[in-house]
């Protein structure tokens, strides 16, 4: 069966490797890596907030991770109103992208809420050399995010994205063992093969994970570009990541 276009709205996971192809188009020619603040996040200031990106200690920017979580050397910053729309620019600009098989366009079309829909959200990015982190905390999200997660290894095991500036990704999914968390967690491991243009080649592994406690939804994402994820630190951030927002806003 034949591919769509490609909405601005998509689920998270999709969301983050469209995102990152657009960046990559210029590393699978040798020249820049992508931004690490458009991975598809959230804004940390919280919505209907200033577009500086200023943390409300009060809110749920309280909840994410200390810089110390991520390690030494990781540089960590909030992703700020001005990163979604530019995100959002992004997909626009991927809009000619075009997804097969049928079940793979018709999941990405079950979209994931946009900022303004979200009742309080807050996100940041930790990058160390070629890997990045994406944390995100938000409340409003509306369906089963866990459920959907979890189900979207058979509704899409593999999915091929297609478009003339990027060329041809293949993003192959599997699950993800994370620990059991709150009211519900599920993880996913993907990796997407890049061929350029040119015929240049690039592969990017990435891992997500989401937990639901009560009201709030945490979404963590690690991927590489170019090197690789280490499944069990990711697995202990996620763990990690999920107490500290427990014990800093319960």
């Amino acid at each position: 069966m034949g591919g769509v276009s490609l909405p601005r709205r998509i689920p998270v996971v999709l969301a983050a490797a469209t995102v990152l192809l657009a960046g990559c188009t210029s590393t699978v020619e040798g020249t820049a890596s992508p931004s690490p603040t458009t991975a598809g996040a959230p804004s940390s200031s919280g919505s209907g907030g200033d577009q500086g990106g200023d943390q409300d200690p009060d809110g749920l920017a309280a909840g994410l991770l200390p810089e110390d979580a991520f390690g030494a050397g990781a540089q960590v910053s909030p992703v700020t109103e001005a990163d979604v729309r530019a995100g959002a620019a992004v997909g626009a600009d991927l809009a000619g992208v075009t997804i097969t098989p049928e079940a793979c366009a018709q999941a990405i079309q079950q979209s994931q809420p946009s900022v303004e829909d979200l009742e309080d959200f807050a996100a940041q990015t930790a990058t160390s050399g070629t890997s990045v982190v994406v944390q995100l905390l938000t409340v409003g999200a509306p369906g089963d995010p866990v459920a959907d997660l979890a189900a979207s290894v058979a509704t899409c095991p593999q999915a091929t994205l297609t478009s003339p500036e990027i060329g041809t990704a293949t993003i192959t999914f599997s699950a993800l063992d994370v620990p059991a968390l709150g009211d519900g967690s599920a993880g996913l491991s993907y990796t997407t093969s890049v061929t350029g243009p040119d015929g240049s080649q690039l592969t990017i592994p990435a891992l997500i994970a989401v937990a639901v406690d009560g009201d709030r939804l945490l979404t963590v994402l690690s991927t590489s570009i170019g090197g690789s994820t280490d499944t069990a630190a990711f697995t202990d951030l996620v763990q990690q990541a999920y107490d500290y927002q427990a014990d800093q806003l319960d």
